[in-house]
């Protein structure tokens, strides 16, 4: 295939529209995918938080009655059989004195022998809510008794002596709190040693080290886990949910949240696989995906080659007719969208446009043409009749000084003065020709002091009181944008001269940091100001047409502001080149 042909609109409708489209739809199922799992990934994060919370709350507020009972007791209830807040302590009540030696007990003073009582005493000890006594937590303990997994919870009374409860992590509903909070019942199997189901959920407690002290994998307690993420934040008093990652390389959605009382704290995960499962399935639509948006790219080429290339095809055979000079081409309709039309509607207007600027630019060359020959004649008749003539007689005066140095000296002597005279008015006449044509100031002294010289000119010869503003950094600029700008401010003078009938005029000028700005006023008669510089040629106004035109070779521009019986204000702006230097 030609290289031009890929550049034609038909193929690039299609690059830039089934292609985009194709793509935009593979993305959109891709990036849905993703959102998808990252919102799911959020929203399982947020539920394994709150699980976790509610259970470690639900397992603080079970250690929170036993505390309650404990008071109860102390306020006078006698370790019996037949209390009733015995029922929170499956394993027993009992109370130690000071030393640590049991005063009382129940079940067996034999069965509290056995268990950890030293171990509670030097635990950490925290206020209760009700009393502001002392409460202790024991760890983990296989209680001989029962054959389950208990704790102690102690009671400092204000003599020293303890009121310990023994209670199992069964009657605590530790089972039934951690399946509410995500992690299956499987998790506790009779045995204790069964093995545990692959993607199973599990949830474990860790002390106040970081140690767990319960775990469904015997073989995990008691090892330090204080590197896992949700254990770490933990340790830290945080709550809330993370991810995991195995050594395997399993991912796994960790909720964890410290246990109110004993300092534990409670992580329910579960592995990510399991979740995202479900999610996966979307990816079986992206071949429906991928055919919609072939079909929908279908529907948008043929819509595009009937509405928008097809019309785009005859506006460009127009646009080469109005190129050769048929200007009414553009009036013939093209069909296509209503943006097409009025794209030709404004190609026409702009061909108007183009034909009133040539006609006027045609008027405007017409009317330069006759001034520089109108110029060229004027020139070549003062240097006829006053140079030419005054160089005749200064060669005529010079005869008579030679006949009559011999003679007459001192008559040769005052043809010797007429003729020093003559010399003198010949070279201001050439002086005079030279400003018209090049004016010396502005080489010499630069563009603002040649702007003042042409002030003052203005007011001798013409009685035009002109006064000159300058602001910001004056700087030297280059050559032809100051005899441009000088002659700009002339013709502007000499329009107000000519055209305006005023008495005074002002003329301001701006060194901006990227720009110059002149600004022409004057207390005129004033005129209707043009809509647009085709109808300056039109109205007469050629002047301000080669003002504009002046502007425009520099990338300027004009504005005008005038109205009959109100003055006129001129202001051109040109920018200026980044290098040009300052200086004053």
């Amino acid at each position: 295939m030609p290289l031009g042909s890929l550049r034609g609109l038909r193929v690039q409708l299609l690059l830039w529209t089934v292609l985009p489209l194709t793509l935009v739809m593979v993305a959109v199922a891709v990036i849905g995918l993703t959102t998808h799992q990252s919102a799911m990934r959020d929203l399982v994060e947020e539920l394994d938080a709150r699980s976790a919370k509610l259970a470690a709350a639900r397992l603080g507020d079970g250690l929170q009655e036993r505390v309650t009972a404990l008071e109860m007791v102390a306020h006078g209830q006698e370790l019996t059989a037949n209390a009733p807040l015995l029922i929170f302590f499956d394993g027993g009540v009992a109370r130690l004195r000071a030393d640590g030696s049991l005063l009382e007990a129940f079940p067996s003073a034999e069965v509290w022998a056995a268990r950890p009582l030293s171990e509670l005493r030097q635990a950490p000890r925290t206020p209760s809510r009700m009393s502001g006594r002392l409460v202790a937590y024991s760890p983990l303990f296989a209680d001989s008794a029962s054959g389950r997994n208990s704790l102690l919870v102690g009671l400092q009374l204000e003599n020293g002596d303890w009121l310990v409860g023994a209670v199992s992590l069964e009657q605590l509903g530790l089972a039934q709190i951690v399946s509410q909070a995500g992690a299956s019942e499987e998790l506790y199997p009779p045995s204790g040693h069964a093995p545990l189901p692959p993607g199973a959920a599990i949830a474990f407690l860790v002390d106040a080290q970081g140690n767990v002290i319960y775990h469904p994998d015997p073989t995990l307690i008691g090892q330090d886990f204080r590197s896992h993420e949700g254990v770490a934040a933990i340790l830290q008093g945080r709550a809330g949910a993370t991810y995991h990652q195995e050594m395997d390389g399993q991912e796994w959605v960790v909720g964890y949240a410290p246990v109110p009382g004993p300092g534990w704290g409670l992580i329910v995960q579960e592995p990510w696989e399991r979740l995202i499962a479900p999610v996966m399935r979307f990816s079986l639509l992206a071949p429906v995906l991928v055919a919609a948006a072939a079909l929908l790219s279908g529907v948008a080429v043929t819509f595009g080659l009937r509405y928008i290339v097809h019309p785009l095809q005859a506006l460009d055979r127009q646009a080469a007719r109005v190129a050769w000079g048929d200007f009414s081409a553009l009036r013939e309709p093209v069909g296509g969208v209503q943006e097409m039309e009025d794209l030709r509607r404004t190609l026409e207007g702009m061909a108007t446009q183009i034909q009133r600027y040539q006609a006027g630019m045609r008027d405007y060359i017409a009317t330069v043409t006759m001034a520089q020959e109108a110029e060229r004649q004027r020139l070549a008749r003062e240097l006829h009749d006053e140079t030419v003539q005054s160089l005749i007689a200064l060669g005529h005066r010079i005869e008579m000084a030679q006949k009559a140095m011999d003679k007459d000296p001192e008559r040769a002597r005052q043809r010797l003065a007429e003729l020093r005279t003559m010399v003198g008015d010949i070279q201001a006449e050439v002086r005079r020709f030279s400003r018209a044509l090049r004016p010396l100031y502005l080489e010499d002294l630069g563009f603002v002091p040649a702007l003042k010289m042409l002030a003052r000119e203005m007011e001798h010869e013409h009685g035009l009181a002109v006064e000159v503003q300058i602001e910001g950094d004056v700087r030297r600029l280059p050559s032809d944008m100051e005899l441009t700008i000088y002659r700009i401010a002339q013709e502007g003078l000499s329009n107000v001269v000519r055209h305006a009938r005023a008495t005074s005029a002002r003329l301001m000028v701006t060194f901006a940091a990227d720009a110059l700005i002149l600004r022409l006023r004057d207390d005129g008669i004033g005129f209707a100001s043009p809509r647009n510089p085709a109808d300056l040629a039109r109205a007469g106004h050629f002047g301000l047409m080669g003002i504009h035109e002046r502007a425009l070779l520099f990338g300027g521009s004009m504005e005008i502001e005038a109205a009959p019986g109100e003055g006129t204000t001129l202001t051109v702006c040109l920018p200026l080149p980044v290098s040009s230097s300052a200086q004053e």
